[in-house]
């Protein structure tokens, strides 16, 4: 069939329109600034449109010869958002009716219980979705929770209070229940939301097998990420009005996540936002399961910090990997995602060049460590590894393979080769730190032919994720002290390949 997309370059966007694409389907996008495209790997692939939704001429070429609408896009971080929402519904609506589409899909939030008065946030998604019901064209309005996986903004927030709140203040919200579930299922909900007979015209709960409270969600992130167990220290004092709006702040200092679009969210947790059981089995039953069946929190969390084979919690199915873009599961963060998307990894880099060639600077590289040393300033190295061991680590010092080529999952000391690269333009080798630092630490050498210099040119990539806040301190330390060791280090090793 020919899918029309609107919200085509966000969270959900990026990863449906591979699904699509890969089932056989035409693809069309519309899209405000095509060249974000560029970071999808998809976009050769699909017929782009440019333009917005306020864009009638746009919207028309869009949904013309469309058998179905998928309509992803939110303006949340508006300040106006359901006013933007609403008019950008109304105006598909029209587009979609003019055209003859067969089928329109949403994707809104669960609605809280009847009765309550919803924030924004909920009741701006439930409007949307009303007038797409109400309209003449087969709807079909799937509502979720709280989508796990990287890059999404809820799940995000999670990792963050998880990372680096070692004590949350136990408000009433905290004890509030939610349905969770997998960036995975949503999407296999979604392509199959697309095949429906015309005659379903509903809302339907989507959400996995796991209903939790909030607190729930970030001490279970805690256990499975490995980091201590978080605490709730109850508050006497109730929420005041503008409580949202100082948990926003908050949360703008400690992650990358900007206020305008958590405190939406942070105001929807005042909710308890559970899938009504009649119509998930309704969804289960018109969508189909995922394969495999719905996806557990705890194995939607693994999937979203790269570890589908720990053995973390034996109760919990690894979910099939559905490849995303540029071949990276859907439930880890991709180039497109929003900056800090999977954990905000701090990197530090320099490049040095000069008249040697490639290849000696490169055997330089592959003699590293060991007996060789590590072309840094003396005694940095030693007093790292000797840190190390006292922390009960592996030490700096564990010798290292010679008389051949550096393979992956070689050690190197204190560290293990994870990655190479090797051929004419490119050589490079990624490190993986295995000492004792609170988070995850690599050292990336790339070396490329220098033109210009008629010799060569060496990067030097350090990066590092920090695990709580031990390494946000970790990660401050080595924002100063990068320059000072890593600098030196390039520069010695292409002097090691001028010897």
């Amino acid at each position: 069939m020919r899918c029309a997309v609107i919200g085509s370059t966000g969270y959900l966007g990026t990863r449906l329109v591979p699904r699509l694409l890969a089932r056989g389907d035409e693809v069309a996008v519309l899209v405000r600034s095509p060249h974000k495209l560029a970071l999808t790997g998809w976009a050769d692939a699909v017929d782009v449109v440019p333009g917005s939704l306020e864009e009638p001429d746009a919207l028309e070429h869009l949904v013309a010869d469309a058998d179905v609408v998928v309509h992803l896009a939110h303006a949340l971080e508006q300040s106006d958002f359901p006013e933007r929402d609403r008019a950008a519904a109304h105006a598909v609506v029209a587009a979609a009716t003019d055209a003859g589409v067969g089928r329109l899909v949403y994707l809104g939030g669960l609605r809280p219980a009847p009765g309550s008065s919803p924030s924004r946030h909920l009741a701006s998604r439930a409007e949307v979705a009303d007038i797409f019901l109400a309209s003449s064209v087969p709807t079909a309005a799937l509502e979720a929770g709280i989508v796990v996986g990287s890059g999404s903004a809820s799940f995000e927030m999670i990792r963050y209070l998880a990372e680096r709140v070692p004590v949350l203040p136990g408000i009433p919200w905290l004890a509030h229940r939610t349905q969770p579930i997998a960036v995975d299922d949503v999407l296999h909900a979604l392509v199959a939301a697309t095949d429906l007979p015309p005659e379903v015209d509903r809302r339907l709960d989507v959400g996995g097998p796991d209903v939790l409270t909030y607190l729930d969600l970030v001490q279970r992130y805690a256990r499975l990420a490995g980091l201590p167990q978080r605490v709730a220290v109850p508050v006497p004092l109730p929420v005041p009005p503008g409580g949202p709006t100082v948990a926003a702040m908050a949360m703008e200092l400690l992650s990358p996540l900007p206020r305008r679009l958590v405190e939406p969210l942070i105001e929807s947790l005042r909710h308890e936002l559970v899938c009504d059981p009649g119509s998930l089995a309704d969804a289960r039953r018109l969508l189909g399961d995922p394969p495999g069946g719905p996806t557990t929190y705890g194995a939607a969390v693994r999937a979203a910090l790269g570890r589908r084979r720990s053995g973390v919690d034996p109760a919990d199915r690894d979910p099939t990997p559905v490849l995303g873009q540029a071949g990276r599961p859907a439930a880890l963060a991709l180039p497109s995602d929003p900056v800090g998307s999977g954990g905000a990894t701090w990197r530090w880099s320099t490049t040095v060049s000069g008249g040697v060639p490639a290849d000696r600077v490169w055997a330089a590289v592959q003699r590293i460590g060991g007996d060789t040393g590590w072309y840094a300033p003396p005694g940095v190295f030693g007093a790292l590894g000797r840190a190390d061991q006292l922390l009960g680590g592996v030490g700096g010092y564990r010798g290292r393979p010679h008389g051949r080529d550096l393979v992956v999952g070689d050690v190197i000391d204190g560290w293990r080769v994870e990655a190479l690269t090797h051929d004419d333009a490119l050589r490079s080798v990624r490190l993986r730190a295995d000492l004792k630092v609170p988070g995850r630490l690599w050292l990336t050498f790339t070396v490329r032919p220098d033109d210009d210099r008629g010799g060569a040119a060496l990067t030097l990539e350090v990066a590092f994720a920090p695990s709580g806040l031990a390494g946000v301190a970790y990660g401050a330390g080595l924002r100063v002290g990068a320059p000072l060791v890593f600098g030196p280090m390039a520069r010695g090793a292409l002097r090691a390949g001028e010897r």
